[in-house]
């Protein structure tokens, strides 16, 4: 071999020699990378799996939450009502109830006049000999007329 081709052959073996082992590296490399690559694919695929299951259960619930809380809603719009019906009735039966206070007051003192009347006239009557005689004959004839 002459001189010039030693001088490059060699040198040029040995250089396609050592960038073929920093390929055969690199492939290497690449293959790691890919393998590592894909398995965090499938690792963010199933993330997004997980978030899509979780929005969808989200959303389901603040559906179910809106329809409820509609209900509620219209349940305390009911309520509502029916407590201004029942203070409108308690209104009416407090001015029924002094009302008819009013009037069994009256009745009483109507009564208590009359009772007076009645004892005053009694206790008259009882002083004088004949009635008083009569009144003795009605309490022995009949002892639920007594204590008058």
């Amino acid at each position: 071999m002459k001189l010039p081709a030693l001088l490059t052959t060699k040198p040029l073996l040995w250089a396609i020699g050592i960038l073929s082992l920093v390929v055969i590296a690199l492939a290497v490399c690449l293959v790691v990378v890919r393998a590592n690559a894909r398995a965090d694919a499938a690792t963010y695929e199933g993330a997004a799996a997980a978030c899509t299951a979780q929005k969808s259960g989200a959303t389901t619930r603040v559906a179910e939450l809106t329809s409820a809380n509609a209900g509620y809603g219209r349940t305390v719009a009911v309520l509502q009502a029916e407590l201004l019906a029942a203070q409108t009735q308690v209104v009416t039966l407090k001015r029924q109830s002094d009302g008819a206070v009013a009037a069994a007051q009256a009745r009483e003192a109507d009564a208590n006049k009359t009772l007076k009347q009645f004892m005053n006239r009694y206790a008259g009557q009882a002083r004088e000999a004949r009635c008083a005689l009569a009144l003795t004959e009605v309490e022995a004839s009949c002892p639920a007329f007594s204590g008058y």
